[in-house]
């Protein structure tokens, strides 16, 4: 038999929290715990039509547009199989006043890296992979052009397409193997889970093209732990301003999300390509450092000069 189509919509409001409603306690189906809207597909729907319909019926809200699928995920419940695709949207309406379904939703949230644990309550299965979507769509940032998405277990394939790439690999240490790049991600979905923060995979907005990784990491420097920012882009994709667009991304991370005090960045002394995004994004050089016996420079930025660090030949990140 095949499996049931589902769709669930990832609603985000202007702090990138994703929408919860909890179902009610006379539901058939999974009876008080906390859910994203979405539901089953009719007979003859598109998932993009049942898409439209569950956010109309469970919220009064409109849909204004897909941004991605993040997700295709099966599960199973009294013995029926379901094939689930999970979109992040955006929607037309107050997202201050949803219109909850009378008779099936009974509460609603907004979901941040802080309670994310919502998603578990009343889940006596113990089931975390809805939990984990949510989590993953509150860690995603847009740009003007791209869609940085955290990398974790999912992201093996993709990240593996990055650093075999010829032109990451020549600043990379050399190519990576596929059961490096399975290793590596599963390291960064911990990282994003343990520490909130790691490394994005960018996509292009317009044709969901993987562009390259980046974002911030956490390291040991001079005795403290900082927040670095770094960026590798695919070959073809230089050029475009899309490393200025991740590092960014990343400093606005830092500095607005995080609180940071401080950004770094390094890269090899020869690396002008990398120095001159680190310059452009606001950064200054601060010395010559020495990584496993190789010469590289480190460059800081402040907080304090954070605000000043614009770029104007850039498009600026928005959130």
């Amino acid at each position: 038999m095949a499996p049931v189509l589902c769709v669930g919509a990832l609603i985000r409001d202007g702090r990138n929290q994703v929408f919860a409603h909890r179902r009610s306690p006379t539901r058939r189906l999974l009876p008080g715990t906390w859910d994203v809207v979405g539901g089953h597909a009719e007979p003859g729907e598109t998932p993009e039509q049942a898409l439209a319909r569950e956010i109309e019926e469970e919220t009064g809200w409109h849909l204004r547009r897909i941004e991605a699928r993040l997700t295709d995920w099966q599960w199973e419940h009294q013995g029926v199989t379901r094939q689930e695709f999970d979109y992040l949207v955006e929607v037309d309406g107050d997202l201050a006043v949803p219109r909850l379904e009378e008779g099936k939703h009974d509460a609603f949230d907004w979901v941040a890296p802080g309670n994310l644990d919502l998603m578990m309550a009343g889940r006596t299965d113990g089931d975390r992979r809805l939990r984990d979507i949510v989590a993953r769509a509150v860690r995603t940032r847009l740009t003007a052009r791209l869609r940085l998405d955290p990398a974790g277990r999912w992201s093996a394939g993709d990240l593996w397409r990055v650093h075999y790439d010829e032109g990451v690999a020549a600043w990379s240490a050399g190519r990576w193997t596929a059961w490096t790049a399975q290793r590596r991600a599963a390291e960064m979905g911990s990282a994003w889970e343990g520490e909130g923060v790691c490394t994005w995979l960018a996509y292009r907005r317009a044709d969901g093209a993987l562009v390259g990784r980046g974002g911030l990491t956490l390291r040991q420097l001079d005795g403290q732990q900082r927040l670095d920012v770094g960026w590798a882009l695919r070959s073809g994709m230089a050029g475009h301003g899309y490393a200025t667009e991740i590092g960014r991304a990343g400093l606005t991370f830092a500095f607005g999300d995080l609180g940071a005090a401080q950004v770094v960045a390094f890269t090899q002394r020869q690396n002008r390509r990398s120095r001159a995004v680190m310059e452009r994004l606001g950064m200054r050089y601060a010395r010559d450092i020495t990584v496993d016996g190789d010469p590289f420079v480190l460059y800081k930025l402040g907080a304090a000069d954070a605000g000043r660090s614009s770029d104007a030949g850039g498009p600026a990140a928005s959130y």
